[in-house]
């Protein structure tokens, strides 16, 4: 995974959403409308390992929160595929409602 700045596209069996996330050295910010995101991620051989933490910055019905609750923290495991990272997993608090995230890079 490269540092820099992805489009992130992401989906529960709740719904989908979109946000930006901006990853370098470990650490990953971002959000979007209606949430913040804050996390790490470390790179073990081709495998990413990412720990993510929402918080609801604006109350807004337009953005539900994916797990049913505005605070969550998500675990996923990745791969790269060219520029894209795909990655799976699930939210702490929720762990049988799956999540795929997809990050597009926008600029490094």
């Amino acid at each position: 995974m490269k540092d820099g700045l992805y489009k992130v596209e992401f989906h529960t069996s709740h719904g989908q959403g979109r946000g930006v996330m901006h990853a370098i050295g470990g650490k990953m910010r971002g959000g979007n409308s209606g949430f913040a995101f804050v996390g790490s991620y470390s790179i073990n051989g081709e495998e990413i390992l990412a720990r993510v933490s929402t918080l609801r910055h604006t109350e807004d019905p337009q953005f539900p929160p994916l797990f049913g609750s505005d605070r969550v923290t998500v675990v996923m495991r990745g791969r790269v595929d060219g520029d894209i990272v795909d990655f799976e997993g699930n939210a702490l608090q929720l762990p049988g409602v799956p999540l795929k995230a997809v990050f597009t890079p926008i600029s490094d």
